[in-house]
């Protein structure tokens, strides 16, 4: 099998991941969602400042994964399990197969390494996650990400793929604490772009952050991750960045929260996919399953469902009982 990678989505983080390893294949195939896209993308994601590498090629033709020794999934938490389901008959049991999606599996209300191994139960699970904005990857800006998973060889593998220049990454087996991290991190970013925009300052970002880290260790022990975990580039590394910069569409999303507009307002101004909201519901029903308190990550919900202004969810938070930290 040549030394080809099929990347499966052309949004931003998928185009970027195309262009930052080109040069460790002969050929990436980099799967669009509509025939349209192929014409419509053609030399240049709108979102990134570089152009395709030479050798990568635009299709909407999934029968060339069977030309990929890899394959990499950079889709939408919500669109995970049905990607799984169409390419499934393509693949051959030698091929890897990772996915650099952030979020659970609101259609099977669970985590994607679970989807992944009841649908491609023949293949090891793999999730790439860490502290990586599409636009800086795509434009060669020293990047570090975590590989997860619980089969030491498939975590080389990743790793060793995604090696470059300006890329590198560090394995873990703690795949679930890493899919945790990589999920909760965006609703987080959701409330701080909400501070943000009431003009809130430093202090108030530093605090949610460090609370912020709390609610997601307190959920990922809960449901069985090492609490190693969330201080390393999965955790504690995606949050600061998810949380700081206004590259982060999740923090855009507060903010324009924050501006007095409703949710499909904001998701218009946004532009783009918000996994913070996708997951929301989904991550607040497993944690009251497990007993956990995330009370920033509900003051969130209560401001998309329009049942609190941003205001009152920061007062809630400020007004909660004293307790150890």
């Amino acid at each position: 099998m040549s030394n080809n990678l099929s990347i499966i989505g052309a949004g931003a983080w998928g185009s970027a991941l195309s262009i930052a390893l080109s040069e460790n294949f002969d050929t990436i195939y980099l799967h669009t969602h509509t025939a349209e896209e192929v014409q419509t993308l053609k030399k240049q994601h709108p979102a990134l400042s570089v152009k395709y590498a030479d050798n990568v090629k635009l299709t909407f033709d999934l029968s060339l994964i069977k030309e990929s020794r890899s394959v990499l999934i950079a889709v939408p938490s919500y669109g995970f399990s049905l990607t799984l389901k169409n390419i499934k008959p393509l693949l051959a049991k030698e091929q890897a197969i990772a996915w650099v999606t952030k979020g659970f599996d609101t259609s099977h209300q669970g985590f994607l390494h679970e989807s992944f191994e009841s649908i491609l139960h023949e293949h090891s699970s793999c999730a790439i996650s860490g502290p990586s904005f599409a636009f800086e990857v795509a434009a060669h800006k020293p990047t570090a990400v975590t590989v997860a998973s619980k089969d030491k060889g498939t975590r080389d593998y990743w790793a060793k793929i995604l090696h470059t220049q300006t890329l590198r990454a560090y394995t873990n087996e703690d795949i679930i604490g890493v899919e945790v991290g990589g999920s909760v991190k965006n609703i987080l970013a959701i409330a701080a772009g909400i501070a943000s925009g009431l003009g809130y300052g430093a202090n108030t970002q530093a605090a949610l952050i460090t609370r912020g880290l709390a609610e997601m260790i307190r959920l990922g022990i809960s449901l069985g991750a090492q609490e190693k975990t969330f201080n390393g580039l999965s955790g504690l590394g995606d949050l600061v960045l998810t949380c700081s910069d206004d590259l982060s569409r999740n923090r855009r999303f507060g903010k324009a929260l924050a501006d007095n507009q409703d949710v499909k307002q904001a998701l218009n101004s946004v532009g783009a996919t918000v996994e913070g909201l996708n997951t929301l519901e989904l991550i607040l029903s497993i944690a009251k399953k497990c007993q956990v308190e995330m009370p920033i990550c509900e003051q969130v919900f209560q401001v998309t469902e329009g049942n609190i202004s941003p205001t009152q969810a920061v007062n809630h938070l400020m007004s909660r009982d004293q307790i150890d930290e």
